[in-house]
């Protein structure tokens, strides 16, 4: 006997049963890999410093852990544009599946970044026109371990998994973050205030725009 479920489009999707005897849904419409050692991995995870792993506990995604105060943190930079370019009022929903090793403050929790491009007058910053942030308060509620969808501007249609999701609900805009700005790209970043042994594994990233168009991507090691 084969179940199916529906996804979040309404297909039909397969359910499959893991070895630890839960349902999880294989969709047709999979998420694209980064393996941390290809050439698409080193450009998501850039300028991060120490570079993020394979988990001590084999799961998935990419485990990072600052080693160094102060300037130690990671930046997975996780869109480009294609053929057209994306404007900040297109986007409907930043995703990320994270868990969090130890939490010492708010900065133990990474955020979502949204750069434009510069446009030669009023930059904020010398690459960058705007700099749109969006972070965790202090009311969200964080368990070590548990893997939680966090997202940001409005509730993701399709996160492709079944864990709690938290809104980054703090905003912090640098420049006019107008809707007309064309995107640069986007990140997720840790914050360099997080003190040593700050643990994130990040297993999922992705970004969903208001036409309905998405683009998931899974951390592989």
């Amino acid at each position: 006997m084969v179940l199916y479920a529906t996804d979040c489009h309404g297909n039909p999707v397969k359910l499959l049963c893991t070895d630890d005897g839960k349902l999880e849904t294989q969709s047709k419409n999979p998420s694209a890999n980064i393996l941390i050692t290809s050439s698409s991995g080193v450009g998501v995870y850039a300028d991060t410093q120490p570079v993020p792993t394979v988990d001590g506990n084999n799961r998935a995604g990419w485990f990072y852990k600052k080693t160094i105060d102060n300037t130690d943190k990671f930046n997975y930079y996780f869109y480009s544009q294609g053929s057209h370019p994306v404007l900040l009022g297109d986007l409907h929903s930043l995703v990320a599946n994270v868990s969090i090793g130890n939490w010492q403050s708010n900065a133990s929790m990474p955020f979502f970044v949204i750069y434009t491009k510069p446009t030669g007058v009023g930059d904020a910053g010398a690459w960058y026109h705007s700099k749109c942030a969006y972070a965790i308060d202090s009311s969200k509620n964080i368990l070590l371990g548990e893997p939680v969808n966090l997202y940001c501007i409005k509730e993701p249609s399709c996160s492709h998994n079944g864990n709690r999701d938290i809104e980054l609900t703090t905003i912090i805009n640098t420049g006019d973050c107008l809707p007309a700005e064309e995107i640069l790209t986007i990140a997720l970043h840790s914050d360099s205030a997080a003190p040593i042994n700050t643990e994130v594994l990040v297993a999922n990233l992705g970004y969903e725009l208001n036409n309905k168009n998405q683009n998931y991507f899974n951390l592989i090691t």
